[in-house]
């Protein structure tokens, strides 16, 4: 009987390793659609902070002095990440999220999650996030739409 306790305390430990770990290779494969996707030659991106939750996850980037965050879903047939929008603020409200096809209470989850890993940006990197203004929709990679948005200065958005 005791051995049973162990090997299932074993088991929890291993499962909770497991976990971990592969939440660390999803976000490695979230940074690495962005890079391959938005790094400039002479600007490459930082993600101070990427959540995943539900094949759904939330980038923030920072390049030169602009900033905004990205919703990207994973898909499995292709086991690839697409940005499905960019934004600033506006992806820290559950409801553009649920818009992009979210369950209400996945979209409040992965915006918690968001919220909470925020709170180590220092103020300057809260403000090049943030200053993404508006809403852009991706299709395919591409921009698709556009509510009150400023580009940026290229055809990415980034």
């Amino acid at each position: 009987m005791k051995w049973m306790l162990k090997f299932s305390l074993f088991l929890m430990l291993l499962n909770i390793a497991t976990a971990h770990a592969h939440s660390a290779a999803d976000e490695q494969s979230v940074a690495t659609e962005m890079h391959e996707t938005w790094d400039k030659p002479n600007q490459p991106l930082t993600l101070p902070v990427i959540v995943i939750h539900q094949g759904m996850a939330i980038a923030d980037w920072i390049q030169g002095d602009k900033g905004g965050r990205a919703l990207l879903k994973y898909h499995p047939a292709h086991q690839h990440w697409h940005t499905l929008l960019c934004g600033g603020a506006e992806l820290t409200v559950s409801s553009h999220l649920e818009a992009a096809g979210m369950a209400a209470a996945d979209a409040q989850t992965l915006v918690a999650r968001l919220q909470k890993q925020e709170q180590g940006l220092a103020e300057d990197q809260r403000q090049r996030i943030d200053s993404f203004k508006g809403v852009v929709k991706f299709s395919k990679g591409q921009p698709v739409s556009s509510i009150a948005h400023d580009m940026h200065g290229d055809a990415h958005g980034h």
